[in-house]
């Protein structure tokens, strides 16, 4: 399933791509230099002939024909080796001095073949003016510029050859590496597929375009095993917990069968049925977890002030913590403190701190509330100087189902706690457990929210 097919894999054809376009690119680059090249180097051998021709016409001017004459002579070395050719003819179209018979030379520069003049192999430039009433034609072998062509096409050519024997063998050695890359990605994707979550995609060290995609999705896979491994154990909690609630029902029930007496019968109904109403509840509450988690109660959010909020709350529980032997405190800042948020929600969330803190401390607690503004946060704390819970369960306690008395007799589900960190990280907050043991505090931090007054 991993093989698959060299050719038609993703980094061979971006390869082969690539190596296409700086071919292409390097093709037109070196077809650009070589006609700049051999521009200049025409420019230059029409310089040359005109040289020559200006110094035979600058002779002819100081001493008239013969003057002419003598420096077409005088050029001995070129004449011989044919690099310069000359023809001078008189007004009646007589050769009279040079070396080479050019015919029907048209005016001005032009270029004469290899086979017009005398099966010589090389080209010439050449310039046909007039001296006076002779006729002068100068030419210059293209045999330099030949050469110079020569060399940069060979120059050329080895580049080529250079590029075509590194390049390519380059090319599919980081195809090559690249598709074991992907191939590894492959691989441990098609383990996490079948089950092991703990996999991680391999990341090196580059931090290229592959290590930040295999980046992002190893958080999402650690965040997958979180939640695959939260759901495992709410099953198992839930099962756990709900075992007894079930199994006392059912005895309930089966008890009143075997009563005859009304009254009797209707307390074994009343117990089963708060039975039943507890296991509702319990449902209910994962069921509100649940969809605040996934962020399905976002629309309701407004802007609100928390101190008005909490001071609401206070007044509603302060006569039910006296009437339990509690003292409830409150104290808000002076300013407002307005968070984005859901009002209902947020009653929710302090209603299960306030509730929390009076089931799980002895009568006479002092219970405080506390909202106050910090730096880019609204900080809501409840705070108890109650009996508190151990360093190492202040984590734990937001585990849905985790309970500190582990024999589960008293009442509660244990996700009220649960509940506080699923509304607070729906507002964009995290609870937190302060202070040391005695005395417990739940702070919870909001991004703070600016009003214009």
């Amino acid at each position: 399933m991993l093989a698959g097919n060299f050719f038609k894999s993703t980094a061979v054809r971006l390869a082969t791509i690539y190596i296409g376009l700086f071919a292409a690119a390097y093709l037109v680059a070196n077809t650009i230099a070589y006609q700049m090249v051999m521009g200049f180097l025409d420019d230059r051998l029409n310089a040359n002939v005109m040289e020559r021709y200006r110094e035979i016409s600058s002779a002819y001017e100081g001493g008239g024909i013969n003057g002419a004459i003598e420096m077409i002579e005088s050029h001995g070395p070129a004449i011989r080796g044919e690099e310069t050719v000359y023809t001078l003819r008189d007004p009646s179209g007589s050769s009279i001095a040079g070396n080479a018979e050019l015919v029907n030379v048209p005016l001005g520069l032009s270029v004469q073949p290899p086979d017009e003049l005398r099966a010589t192999t090389s080209h010439y430039k050449l310039f046909r003016g007039s001296l006076g009433d002779y006729d002068l034609t100068v030419g210059i072998s293209y045999g330099d510029t030949d050469h110079l062509s020569g060399i940069v096409m060979k120059s050329f050519g080895w580049a080529t050859a250079m590029i075509v024997v590194v390049g390519i063998p380059g090319a599919a050695f980081l195809a090559y590496t690249t598709r074991r890359r992907i191939f590894a990605l492959c691989r441990t994707a098609h383990e996490i597929g079948h089950g092991e979550l703990s996999k991680r995609l391999p990341v090196s060290t580059r931090m290229d375009d592959i290590d930040v995609l295999s980046t992002e999705v190893n958080v999402a896979l650690a965040r997958l095993e979180a939640s695959v491994l939260a759901m495992k154990q709410v099953t198992t909690d839930v099962a756990h917990d709900l075992k007894t609630p079930i199994a006392r029902t059912f005895l309930v029930l089966d008890d009143a069968l075997q009563l005859t007496e009304t009254e009797e019968i209707r307390a074994g109904i009343e117990l089963a049925l708060s039975e039943l109403q507890s296991i509702a509840d319990t449902f209910d509450a994962l069921l509100r977890i649940a969809q605040i988690e996934a962020q399905n109660r976002t629309t309701n959010f407004i802007n609100f002030d928390l101190k008005a909020l909490t001071f609401e709350l206070y007044e509603a529980y302060e006569a039910i913590a006296v009437e339990s032997g509690y003292s409830l405190s409150i104290v808000n800042d002076e300013s407002e403190c307005f968070i984005l948020g859901d009002p209902a929600l947020i009653r929710q969330l302090l209603a299960n701190l306030l509730t929390n803190a009076m089931r799980h401390t002895p009568a006479g607690t002092t219970i405080s509330v506390k909202v106050q503004r910090e730096t880019d946060t609204i900080c809501l704390t409840v705070s108890d100087n109650g009996p508190g819970i151990p360093q190492g369960e202040h984590e734990r306690v937001f585990e849905r189902f985790y309970r500190l008395e582990k024999s589960r007799t008293t009442s509660g589900s244990g996700l009220g706690l649960s509940m506080v960190k699923a509304i607070a990280e729906l507002h964009a907050a995290r609870p937190c457990i302060v202070g040391i043991p005695p005395g417990l505090t739940v702070k919870i931090a909001f991004p703070s929210l600016e009003i214009d007054g």
